[in-house]
């Protein structure tokens, strides 16, 4: 099967089994943070609170964040977030959220990873699932979503090394959570970091910090979804105005730019 015939065929299935559930992100200055996509508190602000404190750390950080969509609390979305977990490995066929999110990153494989090398120093060589600071047991389901990345995209493995309960410590800026297992396999590359949700950036900007400090040249974080909380008062107009009464999704919107593909 050609890619064009790939185009042909997942596109209604995107149309059809995303397009009210999921939304773009909106990369709009003055709106949304131009970090995480989240909304501002003010339009005279560039990013939000968090990414702000994240940047004043001193730690190399991620070069850029890429979310695919959005999930909103009591959403079906943010549901998804979760629901994809719940079937054991190669059990996933039957799974919706897993099969929404499988989608999800398979559009963006076919429509829009040349965009990102589009607007990197150095293109894309590496992915690395972000693992669990739980101390969850096993593979993460997060690996077998990831099998529909790019193929070129050599995986390596980062292990975590701090596990704790406390999701305060789990979602702390600090790249001691994490070992690069290959420092070679990241040393002068374009590494990008899979995470499933992006709430703080924390967990991620760890990785994506213990990465930089083991020589990546380069670092994206592609969260498939940047989660906002419905209670949080910057978020109301916003959900109401993009998520709730917003555009459907659709695959023609690029993640990366936000608008057309570069």
């Amino acid at each position: 099967m050609t890619e064009s015939d790939l185009h042909k065929q997942l596109r209604p299935l995107i149309r059809d089994r995303l397009g009210a559930l999921m939304r773009n992100p909106v990369r709009a200055p003055g709106i949304t943070c131009t970090t995480c996509l989240t909304p501002l508190p003010a339009p005279d602000c560039r990013v939000c609170r968090e990414c702000h404190r994240q940047s004043m750390s001193g730690w190399p950080l991620a070069d850029r964040v890429v979310p695919l969509t959005y999930s909103a609390q009591r959403r079906q979305a943010d549901r998804d977030m979760y629901e994809y977990k719940s079937r054991a490995p190669g059990q996933q066929a039957s799974n919706d959220a897993w099969q929404r999110l499988s989608l999800l990153i398979a559009g963006f494989t076919l429509w829009h990873t040349d965009c990102l090398d589009a607007v990197s120093h150095h293109p894309v060589t590496t992915a690395v699932t972000v693992p669990s600071l739980r101390g969850r047991r096993g593979p993460h389901p997060l690996d077998e979503l990831a099998a529909y990345l790019p193929r070129t995209w050599r995986p390596t493995a980062l292990n975590a090394i701090r596990t704790s309960a406390d999701h305060r410590e789990r979602r702390a800026l600090n790249p001691a959570h994490f070992k690069v297992v290959e420092s070679a396999a990241v040393r002068r590359r374009h590494v990008v970091v899979v995470e499933d949700t992006w709430v703080t950036g924390g967990h991620a900007q760890s990785a994506a910090a213990a990465l930089r400090l083991s020589g990546a040249a380069e670092v994206t974080v592609l969260p498939l979804a940047r989660r906002l909380s419905a209670t949080f008062q910057d978020n109301v107009s916003f959900l109401a105005d993009q998520v709730d009464g917003g555009q459907e999704y659709t695959i023609d919107i690029c993640p990366v730019t936000g608008d057309a593909c570069p």
